[in-house]
């Protein structure tokens, strides 16, 4: 209910203040429920309030230290809040790419790498203080700088949720076709819940770029109602100009496919 009020308020009301008081209410309803943290958390990176979600972010990374995204959902809030706290979040992320997870989280550690030095590149001295002690090896500090980068993410464990993405050639990149032609690759399958799945194409084609969400189906007894997805557009990812676009969907049922928006990449 309070979902749905608040998604009304911002959007159909336009009123962003009372949106934000009634989601609020989340934060009272079960404080030892870390599925509902979560999905406020979520909710307000989604309207890009990081600095009120990394409160939330740490209250879920305390109850839930075993789950990767904990770590990740902490950092890239921290890298995003107007005061941005890049070191803390490179720690983090670093923790990530280290460890070794369970294999309901596979490749986890590539993905975290390489948003850990998405965050080195945007720190406006090229360096930040500490990073030297977390012992990094040199030759994994390299952005890996890629043209276009989709991210899927979702707030609902237990959830089977597919990333897809169709280039301007009619190429579709997909789990079971992770490399297209063109050159883009897809990260590996999440079944499981949160992603994140991930696209990245170093040298995007110029065109019109589909894409899509399988939602698969999910084993989750929930209170909180459809899964929400959270789609990210990132240009020039890995360096200085990086740039970001968000968009967010809620998911009714399972076993459906829905277009979630197309973009177009023009020539060079």
């Amino acid at each position: 209910f309070y979902l749905d009020v608040a998604d009304f308020l911002r959007e159909k009301a336009k009123s962003p203040r009372l949106a934000l008081r009634v989601l609020s209410n989340l934060a009272e309803l079960a404080v030892a429920n870390t599925a509902l943290t979560r999905v406020l958390a979520y909710r307000l990176s989604q309207w890009d309030l990081h600095a009120l979600a990394v409160p939330q972010f740490e209250y879920a990374l305390e109850q839930r230290p075993e789950e990767p995204q904990s770590y990740r959902d902490l950092a890239l809030a921290l890298a995003r809040q107007p005061q941005a706290d890049r070191s803390r979040a490179v720690d983090l992320l670093w923790q990530v790419a280290m460890r070794d997870w369970h294999g309901r989280f596979p490749d986890i550690e590539l993905i975290a790498l390489h948003e850990m030095n998405d965050v080195l590149a945007q720190a406006p001295t090229g360096a930040l203080p500490g990073i030297d002690k977390l012992g990094i090896p040199a030759e994994l500090l390299d952005p890996v700088a890629v043209g276009l980068r989709v991210v899927l993410t979702w707030d609902a464990d237990n959830t089977d949720i597919d990333l897809w993405v169709v280039d301007p050639s009619g190429d579709k990149a997909v789990y079971s076709q992770p490399r297209t032609k063109t050159g883009g690759h897809m990260s590996r399958d999440f079944t499981g819940g949160y992603g994140p799945e991930v696209y990245t194409i170093r040298k995007p084609l110029p065109g019109t770029y589909v894409v899509m969400a399988n939602y698969f189906g999910d084993r989750r007894q929930s209170l909180t109602g459809p899964v929400t997805i959270q789609l990210e557009f990132q240009t020039r990812f890995g360096t200085r100009h990086s740039e970001r676009a968000a968009t967010t969907r809620r998911l009714e049922s399972g076993s459906q496919t829905i277009e979630i928006g197309k973009f177009r990449v023009g020539a060079e």
